[in-house]
């Protein structure tokens, strides 16, 4: 019996792309999907669309059309999570193009996996275009990592490639997780793979990536001098995605910290302290005794840096 796919999408004024992106499910090669679609409170004529697409196709269901709230998009597709089932869910943003067998490749490589004894995640790669689909650039590259300490510190799961299982989406399901110390939903999800399961990467672009003015989080940065010196003079996205890092790692700890050990323990326990209260002097220490992990030496030292000199932003 084919295997049951929930997707999730959550829109906000999605209107000049969200058509192509729901068309191109509704054109994947597997068949047996059903896109929930919540949208945040749309100003424009996203909801049209929504009704429109959900009126020709019954596997398409707008979620929330008799409640249409604006959640922020952490909550909203946690809502989608939480209130739907099947056998494995996937996410989806409002403006990419999905490449045909996009759910076909990802469910033959989750199903290769041991998905009834843990949480399981799958990622893929993508091809990052602009607004006329043009591109031909691979976002991660060699840029992957898995292991839980270094997703601790940096996420390169992206949602729109993922794929989780019922045991992830069962963990994932706390009501003591506050989901407003939650940087990104994709990056939690992830965490809790690595901590408790297994993240496993599919090297191959199942859709195309559309880099725009309102997008809500784009693609990585080139490792370019040039890329590195505007990120020493504007720190402030790096300051953002690090407090948000340690916001996360700090609600790790009040959610799962009885359940981890050994390392994996001693890591939260210590880095949690730099969001609840910690100072230039204390996170230097701690750096020096418990470095972070990061992919690159410049990563290890950028990011002691920026939880030395802006201790104080970092916990406020």
């Amino acid at each position: 019996m084919e295997k049951q796919v929930a997707i999730l999408m959550s829109t906000y004024n999605g209107e000049q792309y969200l058509g192509e992106q729901i068309q191109s499910i509704v054109d994947q090669t597997y068949s047996n999907w059903h896109l929930y679609i919540r949208d945040d409170g749309s100003k424009d004529n996203t909801t049209n669309i929504i009704k429109s697409y959900a009126e020709k196709d019954d596997r398409i269901t707008f979620f929330n059309e008799k409640k249409i709230q604006n959640v922020g998009v952490v909550k909203s597709f946690m809502e989608l999570l939480d209130k739907t089932d099947a056998d494995f869910y996937m996410f989806s943003d409002q403006d990419d193009l999905w490449l045909p067998d996009k759910i076909a490749e990802t469910l033959q490589c989750m199903v290769k996996q041991p998905y009834q004894q843990m949480p399981i995640c799958i990622h893929s790669d993508l091809k990052v275009v602009n607004e006329r689909l043009q591109g031909t650039h691979r976002m991660n590259g060699d840029r992957v990592w898995h292991d839980f300490y270094h997703l601790m510190f940096r996420n390169c799961v992206t949602g729109c490639t993922m794929m989780i299982n019922q045991s992830l989406k069962i963990e994932a399901e706390n009501a003591r997780t506050d989901l407003s110390k939650v940087y990104m939903h994709d990056w939690w999800l992830a965490l809790i793979a690595s901590a408790f399961g297994k993240v496993v990467y599919l090297d191959e672009a199942t859709l195309l990536y559309r880099q725009h003015g309102d997008n809500v989080m784009g693609s990585y940065e080139t490792r370019s001098v040039r890329n590195y010196l505007h990120r020493a003079l504007h720190q402030s996205a790096d300051l953002k995605r690090t407090k948000g890092a340690f916001m996360m790692i700090n609600e790790f700890k009040h959610v799962y910290g009885d359940k981890l050990n050994g390392k994996k323990k001693k890591y939260v326990s210590e880095y949690a302290k730099v969001f609840s209260g910690g100072t230039l002097i204390t996170n230097l220490c701690l750096a020096i005794k418990l470095p972070p992990v990061k992919d690159t030496l410049k990563g290890k030292i950028f990011t002691t840096y920026l939880m030395t000199v802006y201790a104080r932003k970092l916990r406020e």
